[in-house]
């Protein structure tokens, strides 16, 4: 049987508290790391983006190789944590969902018309496998274009909400 890889022998964890990370004058994200290094065009993502969101960001260069990880944004200082989290926020942006006017399939299509936190919109979604219901009544749905759509907790919607999405789950 082969032994363990010990996880810090394959991942970079990168000292948070001496990374800056700021955006330069093309608005490109770039991170400074403790030893001077500095890079451009950085990419963060999230290692768990549903169940840790702030924990585990992955940074990568811009040939999408990685620079390391920051295990928590706490762990950075308060302006590189405002700017990661406002990177964050863009990159995952995700509507939430408040209610269902309307659900009409057509040519394997099944059209939404909802409202959400950022107001009305209307998408397209080509299959059912596009809506997972995870616990607690959270939903996640990602449209035709992949854009990505959350219901916090179904069971507070209103009653035609509710028997709209059943249909979909």
């Amino acid at each position: 049987m082969q032994e363990a890889t010990p996880i810090t022998d394959e991942v970079e964890f990168l000292d948070a508290a001496n990374v800056k990370i700021a955006r330069n004058s093309f608005e490109e994200l770039t991170v400074e790391l403790p030893d001077g290094t500095t890079h451009t065009n950085v990419e963060a993502v999230r290692s768990f983006p549903l169940t840790d969101s702030n924990k585990y960001i992955s940074l990568l260069d811009s040939e999408d190789k990685e620079i390391g990880i920051i295990q928590d944004i706490k762990q950075l200082p308060r302006e590189s944590e405002r700017v990661l989290r406002s990177e964050l926020q863009k990159r995952y942006f995700m509507p939430k969902i408040t209610k269902i006017h309307k659900l009409d399939g057509e040519f394997g299509v099944t059209q939404w018309v909802v409202e959400t936190n950022r107001g009305p919109v209307t998408f397209g979604m080509r299959t059912r496998y596009d809506v997972v219901s995870l616990e607690n009544g959270r939903v996640l749905i990602k449209d035709a274009d992949g854009n990505r759509y959350e219901i916090e907790n179904y069971h507070h919607l209103d009653p035609e909400s509710i028997v709209l999405l059943e249909t979909q789950l």
